[in-house]
């Protein structure tokens, strides 16, 4: 019972610890940034990050980013232990590490579904006679309904936009986005896929499957 109260004890001490070092890291922020006579807009355009970033560092809520901390450190002429304990550190380093791994994966995605766009250029189509076959761009795919010829412009098209706007907003990461980005890109490859097979296009598929097997690997690594 003894050795049960005194295990208790420490760990409501390391609770209380904990808690003290946050409240340290926003009483230390809000004192340096008064005693340099600073708003938290002010300190905010310096450190380029919004006032509800800085108000909520201040407010307990949040740390920042080690991008961050390297502009505070050096607007208060501090080091970056001074703002933070090790361990904090470390929670933020990890932190920033899977930010890091989510904006290459949407790098990866982006860049394999720009990719496909390669199609509108590349002689890897078959154009299909009784005795030989052609490999010819999509511009000369003669030998195949107009239906399917345009069905390849309008998923290239929107896998091209699509890589497009992941590269764009690659910096953007919310967990929804995240989901929204797989889902989405996942069911790009897939449509794509099925539709080479289809249309009895090997080439193709075999080119989609490649980008695909890329989106799988690079997932696989960033989770």
């Amino acid at each position: 019972m003894s050795g049960l109260l005194k295990l208790s004890f420490y760990t409501n001490k390391s609770v209380i610890q904990s808690k003290k070092n946050i409240m340290d890291f926003n009483e230390k922020l809000q004192q340096l940034r008064t005693k340099s006579g600073l708003t938290q807009e002010q300190l905010a355009e310096k450190i380029f990050v919004s006032r509800v970033a800085v108000a909520k560092w201040e407010s307990g809520r949040g740390y920042p980013n080690l991008d961050s901390l390297k502009s505070l450190a050096k607007i208060f002429n501090i080091s970056i232990d001074d703002l933070l304990s090790s361990e904090e550190l470390i929670d933020i380093a990890e932190v920033h590490t899977k930010n890091k791994g989510k904006i290459l994966r949407t790098l990866v995605l982006g860049i394999t579904d720009v990719m496909a766009a390669l199609l509108f250029v590349i002689p890897i189509f078959a154009n299909r006679y009784e005795e030989q076959i052609e490999i010819v761009t999509l511009q000369h795919l003669t030998q195949v309904s107009v239906y399917v010829r345009v069905s390849y412009y309008i998923l290239l098209g929107l896998s091209l936009l699509y890589g497009i706007l992941e590269l764009i907003f690659q910096n953007y990461q919310t967990q929804i986005k995240q989901k929204v980005e797989l889902l989405l890109s996942g069911a790009c490859s897939s449509l794509e896929i099925m539709f080479a097979a289809m249309s009895n296009q090997p080439n193709i598929c075999i080119f989609f499957f490649v980008l695909f097997l890329a989106k799988i690997l690079v997932v696989l690594r960033t989770m």
